[in-house]
Formats: C-alpha cells, sequence, structure tokens
C-alpha cells in the first residue's frame, strides 16, 4: 500500500511538471496544483502522511505498540513494523516500556503480554459447573488451573463452598 500510494502521488507530481495535469485541475490551478510531492501530502493526505511521502515520522512515545494482527494475541511488540494509523496517533498507541504497553492495550492479561508465568495464588475459587472449588494453581487436583485475576478467590476451600456453594451441604463441597 505504502509504495503504491506514494507512486500515485509520484506520478500526480511528475505529470504537473510536465503539463499533462487534468483539465479540471488547472481551471483551478490555486486549489489543485503544488510545487511538491511533500506539499501534496500536507494538503491532500494529511490523514495517511508519512505513507504518503514514504517517510517514518520521529518516535516522541517510545517504541512499543499493541499487536493486535493475530486476532487473539495480547503482546506488545518493538520492532519497528507497527502500522502507520499508529505512527499518527502515537499518544495512543506507543509506549517507552514493555510495561506501560501491556497496562495500557492488555492490562486484563498482564502476565500473557509481558511473558511472566503466572502460576496462580494457591487461593480457592468455585466451580458452578463442578459443584466444588478448585485450588488456583497448574498441576493435579486440587489444582483447577490459573484463573483470571477478576475471579473470587478464597484462602480456604470451605470458606469458598460457604461463600459460593451455600445452597449445597458444605460436606458434599468439602469433599469432592
Amino acid at each position: 500500500m505504502h509504495a503504491a500510494l506514494t507512486n500515485i502521488i509520484s506520478s500526480f507530481i511528475q505529470s504537473f511538471l510536465s503539463g499533462k495535469e487534468p483539465y479540471y485541475m488547472t481551471a483551478n490551478a490555486n486549489f489543485f496544483l503544488v510545487d511538491s510531492l511533500v506539499k501534496c501530502c500536507e494538503k491532500y493526505y494529511n490523514w495517511n502522511y508519512y505513507e504518503c511521502t514514504g517517510t517514518r515520522p520521529v518516535l516522541t512515545n517510545g517504541e512499543y505498540y499493541p499487536d493486535w494482527t493475530g486476532g487473539s494475541s495480547s503482546y506488545c511488540l518493538n520492532d519497528d513494523q507497527m502500522p502507520d494509523y499508529m505512527l499518527n496517533n502515537q499518544n495512543w498507541y506507543l509506549s517507552t516500556t514493555l510495561q506501560k504497553c501491556c497496562e495500557k492495550h492488555f492490562h486484563y492479561e498482564m502476565n500473557e503480554c509481558m511473558g511472566t508465568a503466572n502460576a496462580g495464588t494457591n487461593e480457592w475459587y468455585v466451580s458452578y459447573e463442578d459443584k466444588t472449588c478448585y485450588q488456583d494453581c497448574s498441576g493435579v487436583a486440587p489444582c483447577g488451573g490459573v484463573v483470571n485475576f477478576w475471579v473470587d478467590t478464597f484462602t480456604t476451600k470451605e470458606k469458598c463452598c460457604k461463600e459460593k456453594l451455600d445452597w449445597l451441604p458444605l460436606r458434599k463441597c468439602v469433599i469432592d
């Protein structure tokens, strides 16, 4: 896309310099015609200025940006391959550190974004489907897997059962 747009605009400029611009442009030359690619891009393609000129801006807010290309990925990258639309709004998209980028764009999956493993809290959480409480950890029972930070957890299985499965006999929940 970048090269194609630059080629179109360069062709337009060359056409202008050779006197081959369309009649509607010569009829209103003060409005349509400019004497350089930069001026053309500023006037007509300001919304996509860097792609138009084939340049990249100075990165003023850092080099970390959110990567949404995988659909479900939750990562920030620092590879100088950020899309042009992010360059046009650096305050929102770019960050100076990986942590700041993750906090801004993937706060709900910080461990995945930061590339750190979450071993869990070893507290207890409810599984309504199984009608019992599992420990927030990886491995064999009583571990039920690592849960997201927004899941209510409890210091003991008994507290979890009393709070979340109060309609079951406590003995049934605790023994399972």
